[in-house]
């Protein structure tokens, strides 16, 4: 996929989403309702969470590093134990706070992917931590 390709998917995407979550009352979106018990709203904050982690591995890739992910310390295997960090960090949030941590983090995403060069699109090899596979949605 090409960089205009991605964007166009990326807001594609959270648009459908963004559509799906105008249909839900403040209170539909605080209700803890889904597995795990978790609500709509902590779902915002863990997508929001993700988005950032995103931003970060790009970031270092830029200047020349290698991210350590999912993040330092933790390995892929723990992911759940991260995802419940996370979730226990952020539970506490208002949901006006986990909207806006929703729609930051995406156009902070968004943004970044903006500013990056069109080769960084194509080239399998640009991010090596994407394990030789060329961006794509």
């Amino acid at each position: 996929m090409d960089k205009f390709q991605i964007l166009a998917e990326m807001q594609a995407s959270r648009a459908e989403f963004d559509a799906l979550l105008a249909q839900l009352s403040e209170e539909q979106m605080r209700d803890v309702t889904l597995d795990g018990g978790r609500s709509v709203k902590d779902v915002l904050s863990h997508i929001a969470v993700w988005e950032r982690r995103c931003v970060g591995w790009i970031e270092a890739t830029i200047r020349g590093e290698t991210p350590e992910r999912p993040e330092p310390g933790v390995t892929w295997e723990q992911m759940d134990d991260l995802n419940e960090r996370d979730f226990l960090r952020t539970r506490d949030d208002t949901l006006q706070e986990a909207r806006d941590d929703y729609r930051r983090s995406y156009q902070q995403l968004l943004s970044l992917v903006k500013s990056m060069p069109e080769e960084d699109f194509g080239e399998s090899h640009r991010f090596s931590w994407w394990e030789g596979q060329p961006i794509s949605m």
